[in-house]
């Protein structure tokens, strides 16, 4: 391994021998090894626990323990090959170099092999898998060149096998949960597993020393695959192409939906990871189980330790930091109360009846593959730097939800930077990159949390709270938590870096509303947008009242949205007197008039958020029911299918600069149109006020007629009737002389 030692033995190049020069030559080789997590701490010395040759190899199993100048020691698994003479320079090397040792720890595992240490047996196993993946002995053995705390090694492109580095007495993670998703599940976008190499004392808990899975051929992680679609959205979005043309926003939002989508399908496959974890066949350890209080006290007394520390450890950095990153710290600084006040969300945990279950534990962008049939989520061994026992817990599954989302707003916030670095010479970047950046961001986030509640609601019972707002709370007590992580992390290695988790933990303690992409300026022309409606059934039906108000209770809210607002998006010319969908398939399909009339009078437009509507229809539905001696079914009508929307935006080249202009243009355009502008860009876009009314007041400053626009609703209408009362109120106004 190293070149620095030279052994005081010479003789035989015996298994002992080999292990006694390499414990003297590492001292000081250790430190720049990659996978060497302990590098901030001195070396004091190396002694051998126990190890075992693989006979014809010429190499050596082993683990050493390490111990420090301060601090605990750590044992580690060195698998070590030596030349024939001991004595000489860099007679030590690391044996995952060797192709001929790495054959042969898959053929032990293969036979199930126990090799007799001093102390303990280093024991191999194999699985069924094994044969499937590895029907003959390799042929090709190619270490992987990127590695963390960790060594792995390719056979012929069918297995990977994972030695790890830095190990502790208890089953590692990755053999845990993956044998039990290979052995009893039906889950199969993670590797399998076809074997282990375990270290065993008698009395002791087993030291997991190596893992061999299948090798799923891929395109690279998503981290990397987001870095270069992001690179593209900004240069599409701000600053222009690579050749120098125009930003072309229209691509841009083409590009943020397309990443959408591909959010939501990860979140839909990270929901049914966690309803595979969530089996109830799941062996002891894994075994799923309500939160406690006493969860609950541990996690929060946790989250405000490391809180504690880190902050300690900001605060000692500030005067190193450049100044705009000082001014970033201080302010965390003094937000440090409401930033611990963020754990109290977890005591919900506890009256919610929550299950707590094995999670990832250590879940983001760079452990999910992108394979030609979607994604294959990897190594599930959690943080290495927290203990075995922390890693192996049950956990809330929304802490690995709060992994991912946080994963995605450190893609969106490094890629901007490094657009801004590419382009050093604009101070202004940074200001028109972020809004860009933070609807990106809300997009995907809204799109992930859609697909892992639907991956998670028909197979996983207990596994989340039940009220929308507490799943949201518990995130964002979650998302502090990973961000005060990420802090510490870029303060011992990035320190330039710390600008993203900062400002995740200053936005959690003063949230505002995400920025969302301007049509245009205020002070410019108005820019028309007509817009098409892409549907997607959720998967799930009601074939009577009470399950019609459940489903509307779990559905995505794009489902809600679909039902009730898009409603008149396809209701062009006349709404009717049931005018949402829920109300027609009651009065017309169930023949129960009172429930549709009742559903009727729901207007949506009165309603600050889908959550609020949703509500508002299920207890509708709910106080409905109570009065009803039995619930009405259908006989031989349909079922009531759910359906969910996204809304893909269409520029229609059109602007208006006067009011006069503006009313042409309304006669003119298409109706989706006026849906887009007046429903869409209102509730769904988060602008509160919708698109006309906002123009009119802030740039033509006809304050007036801009309240009463935005008091024109196609709700009870029609799209059609609304565009004539549009008419009818700009007509009044040009009357008076105003808006030319």
């Amino acid at each position: 391994m190293g070149s620095k030692a030279r052994p005081s033995r010479r003789g035989p190049r015996t298994p002992d021998a080999l292990v006694e020069v390499a414990a003297t030559a590492l001292v000081s080789d250790l430190p720049v090894r990659r996978w060497f997590g302990d590098k901030a701490r001195a070396i004091s010395g190396i002694t051998p626990v126990d190890h075992a040759g693989l006979s014809g190899t010429g190499g050596v199993l082993a683990l050493l323990r390490v111990d420090f100048a301060t601090g605990p020691a750590e044992t580690y698994c060195v698998p070590i090959i030596g030349a024939a003479d001991l004595s000489r320079p860099g007679a030590i090397a690391d044996a995952l170099d060797d192709p001929a040792f790495c054959t042969a720890l898959v053929e032990h595992i293969r036979l199930g092999s126990t090799l007799p240490g001093r102390s303990g047996c280093f024991r191999f196993r194999a699985t069924t898998i094994l044969a499937e993946v590895l029907p003959e002995t390799t042929r090709e053995a190619t270490r992987v060149k990127t590695e963390q705390s960790n060594t792995s090694v390719i056979f012929d492109g069918r297995a990977i096998l994972k030695i790890f580095r830095n190990v502790q007495r208890g089953q590692n993670p990755e053999l845990e949960i993956t044998g039990f998703l290979t052995r009893a599940t039906s889950f199969r976008a993670a590797p399998r597993l076809a074997g282990s190499i375990e270290y065993e004392e008698l009395g002791q808990e087993p030291i997991t020393l190596g893992t061999l899975h299948e090798f799923v051929p891929n395109k690279g992680d998503a981290w990397t695959a987001l870095q270069g679609r992001l690179g593209e959205y900004f240069a599409v979005a701000v600053t222009g192409p690579d050749a120098g043309g125009p930003p072309d926003p229209a691509f841009a939002r083409a590009l943020a939906a397309a990443d959408a989508k591909e959010a939501r399908t990860l979140g839909e496959l990270t929901g049914r990871l966690h309803a595979a974890l969530a089996s109830p066949t799941a062996p002891a350890p894994m075994v799923p189980t309500p939160v406690g209080r006493a969860d609950v006290v541990v996690w929060q007394d946790g989250m405000r330790a490391r809180l504690d520390r880190v902050l300690a450890a900001l605060a000692s950095a500030l005067d190193h930091l450049p100044a705009d990153l000082r001014d970033l710290g201080r302010q965390a600084l003094d937000r440090a109360p409401q930033l611990a006040e963020r754990s109290a969300a977890l005591q919900a945990l506890v009256e919610e009846h929550v299950m707590k279950i094995r999670v990832h534990g250590d879940y983001h962008l760079g452990q999910v593959l992108r394979t030609d049939g979607g994604f294959v989520i990897v190594d599930f061994e959690g943080e290495p730097a927290r203990p075995l026992a922390e890693r192996r817990a049950t956990q809330c599954a929304l802490k690995d939800v709060a992994g991912m989302l946080r994963s995605y707003a450190n893609a969106v916030r490094t890629a901007m930077l490094r657009a801004a670095e590419i382009d050093g010479g604009d101070s202004g970047l940074l200001d028109r990159l972020l809004p860009w950046a933070n609807s990106w961001e809300a997009g995907v986030r809204a799109a992930f949390l859609d697909g892992y509640l639907a991956g998670t609601e028909k197979h996983a019972a207990g596994l989340l709270p039940r009220r929308r707002e507490t799943i949201q709370s518990v995130l964002d007590a979650y998302e502090v938590d990973k961000a005060v992580y990420e802090l510490d992390y870029e303060l011992n290695h990035r320190p330039g870096w710390v600008r993203i988790p900062l400002d995740a933990l200053l936005r959690a303690t003063a949230p505002t509303p995400t920025l969302a992409l301007p049509l245009q300026r205020p002070e410019g022309p108005f820019q028309f947008v007509a817009c098409v409606e892409l549907r997607e059934f959720v998967g799930v039906r009601a074939e009577d009242e009470r399950q019609l108000m459940d489903l509307i209770e779990q559905v995505p809210l794009d489902s809600v949205y679909y039902h009730t607002h898009g409603f008149f998006l396809r209701h062009k010319f006349l709404a009717g007197i049931y005018p949402n969908d829920f109300a027609t398939w009651a009065a017309v399909h169930l023949r129960d008039q009172g429930l549709g009339e009742r559903l009727a009078m729901v207007d949506p437009a009165e309603f600050e958020n889908l959550e609020a509507l949703r509500d508002q229809l299920v207890a509708t539905i709910d106080e409905h029911l109570r009065r009803l001696p039995m619930v009405p079914r259908i006989v031989s009508a349909e079922p009531f299918d759910f359906v969910r929307s996204r809304i893909v935006e269409i520029p229609t080249g059109i602007e208006t600069h006067t009011l006069e202009e503006f009313r042409q243009a309304l006669l003119e355009i298409d109706v989706s149109a006026i849906y887009f502008h007046m429903v869409e860009a209102r509730m769904r876009l988060g602008r509160g006020q919708n698109d006309f009314a906002a123009w009119l007041d802030r740039g033509l400053g006809l304050t007036r007629l801009a309240a009463q626009v935005q008091d024109v609703h196609p709700y009870g209408s029609s799209l059609e009737r609304t565009r004539a009362r549009l008419i009818q109120r700009l007509d009044e106004t040009l009357a008076e002389g105003a808006g030319t």
